[in-house]
Formats: C-alpha cells, structure tokens, sequence
C-alpha cells in the first residue's frame, strides 16, 4: 500500500467515526473531544490520566485539561488520587455518563461492522497478526 493510501484511509476512517458520532454528540450537547475522552477512558482504563488522554489520543494537552474540567463539571468525570503520589490525578467516568458511553460503544460497535463488512473472518486474524508484528516492531524502533 502505497503510504497515501494509507494515509487516505486513516483521514477518511476517522472522518466517518466522527461523522457517526454526531447523532450521540447532539442528543446529549457534548463536543466530540468531550465525548473521545470519555469513551477513551472507559476504553481504556488502565489509561486514565489526562497526560495519557493527550498522549495516546493525540489532543493538546491545555485542550484535554479543559474538556476534563467541564466534564467534571458537568458530573460525566471524577477526579481521583493515587496512594503516594499526590500530584498524579485518575480520572474515572461516573454513573452520569453511562448513557454516554452506552451510546458509544453501540456506534463504536456499528461502525466496527460497517468497516469490516464483507471481509471474511480469515483475513481479519491476517490483519491482525500484521498489526500486531507491526505493533512489536514500532515497539522496537522505539527502544533503539
């Protein structure tokens, strides 16, 4: 694949998350980067500090930290502590979002299907063997 290919896809992948994320963000008034950084966290809870949020997710740093304070505002997100390291704050959803992140992870879910339609199951373990050796050797080139 050529790397504009490549490239092409992520761009127009991404577009079409965003593009089924819309009816979620309206129905409950939240920003799309609100609405990532929650389904991030309940995606990925072993991820939960806003310095993860920005890093993993690619979001500026000063803009997470203003998604995270209305959200903990908004009653969505809770801030936690970590036993011996007071100046590292956990972030966690509350039952508040719930509806959120149900919503979510059924359009999450959908568009996983619509991506993959009519790409035999065969080919999806291909895919993910390769994404994995990719994943090991971008792990690598990272630790040389």
């Amino acid at each position: 694949m050529r790397s504009s290919a490549f490239i092409t896809f992520f761009h127009d992948a991404l577009n079409a998350y965003n593009k089924m994320c819309e009816p979620i963000l309206h129905e409950f008034d939240i920003p799309q980067v609100s609405f990532d950084i929650l389904m991030f966290l309940n995606n990925n809870p072993d991820l939960c500090t806003a310095q993860q949020i920005s890093e993993f997710r690619n979001i500026k740093k000063n803009l997470v930290s203003v998604h995270v304070e209305k959200l903990v505002t908004a009653g969505y997100l809770q801030r936690g502590t970590v036993a011996g390291d007071r100046r590292k704050v956990l972030l966690s959803c509350t039952e508040k979002a719930q509806p959120i992140l149900k919503a979510g992870l059924e359009m999450q879910q959908d568009f996983n299907q619509k991506l993959t339609l009519d790409i035999p199951q065969k080919y999806m373990n291909i895919f993910k063997e390769i994404t994995e050796s990719m994943a090991a050797n971008t792990r690598q080139m990272l630790n040389e």
